[in-house]
């Protein structure tokens, strides 16, 4: 309560609340480890803080730059806002950095198939699949219209089944989709490996009409890995989208997202709404 009535009546009433700008910058800046050891010395300081105290904490801080932005916090604290002990100070700085994890936790990355511009870099759509499906530990849930001639993916997916990864794969079928799919992605898998995966296609019988009678199709593609990192692209599980076509999609760094479509896919599986293949 100390700290926050404090800030409250110092700080926050203040234009550019300094000291808070402060300790953003030292938690954006410095490494992990540093940030959580000096919140913890700060709670082992007395009341106020001794001047030995600053100086042997500052002595075991190596990077000048590091340093630097560490004692304008400390001045900033000490000098201006003396009231908040240094046991309130340690809890802003987790506090500040609790919240700087959060908000950087995720992150988006731009995956193309197609021809090269010299004016970006972004990873191709099969290094990214690839890689997400190699990193997978306990859950795989991959998503497809259509798979054909992929046998980098299809073997990555298989790797994943052989080392107990739970692989749920939801693909159009043949049989659902009165011409509109040739071949059903199943058929791309072999058959020791498609009796320990989960296989789930979309019944035509629980596909929205049109009054003329045409119906929609299973076509989302995406990939997640335990509900962590989230492949979602315009490209099929084929070598003409891994390689030819020009495809765009997105590798998504986000546990809620991840969950979120991981919920989606497996509601849709207790409500028969995908039903298990064949």
């Amino acid at each position: 309560m100390q700290l926050l009535t404090t800030m409250t009546t110092d700080s926050l009433t203040m234009d550019k609340p300094l000291l808070a700008i402060l300790i953003s910058e030292f938690v954006k800046t410095a490494p992990l480890e540093i940030v959580r050891e000096v919140a913890i010395e700060f709670e082992n300081w007395g009341d106020p803080p001794t001047d030995f105290e600053k100086i042997k904490l500052l002595s075991s801080i190596h990077s000048p730059q590091t340093k630097s932005n560490l004692t304008k916090m400390i001045d900033c604290w000490t000098a201006s806002y003396p009231t908040i002990s240094p046991q309130s100070f340690a809890l802003s700085i987790q506090s500040s950095l609790i919240t700087y994890q959060a908000c950087n936790s995720s992150s988006i990355e731009l995956i193309w198939t197609g021809p090269e511009d010299s004016s970006t870099s972004f990873r191709r759509t099969d290094q990214a699949l690839l890689e997400l499906i190699a990193e997978a530990k306990e859950q795989l849930l991959v998503v497809s219209f259509a798979v054909y001639k992929a046998k980098p993916i299809i073997d990555a997916i298989e790797k994943a089944i052989l080392r107990n990864v739970k692989v749920t794969i939801c693909l159009e079928d043949s049989n659902e989709t009165q011409g509109k799919i040739s071949v059903s992605g199943s058929k791309a898998f072999s058959s020791s490996i498609f009796k320990l995966a989960y296989f789930y296609t979309w019944p035509i019988e629980n596909r929205p009409h049109t009054h003329d009678g045409r119906f929609g199709s299973l076509h989302a593609k995406l990939a997640v890995a335990d509900q962590k990192r989230s492949f979602i692209s315009s490209a099929n599980l084929t070598d003409y989208a891994m390689g030819l076509n020009m495809e765009l999609g997105v590798l998504i760094e986000d546990g809620a997202i991840g969950e979120q479509i991981t919920s989606l896919f497996n509601n849709l599986i207790q409500n028969s709404i995908l039903r298990k293949y064949p």
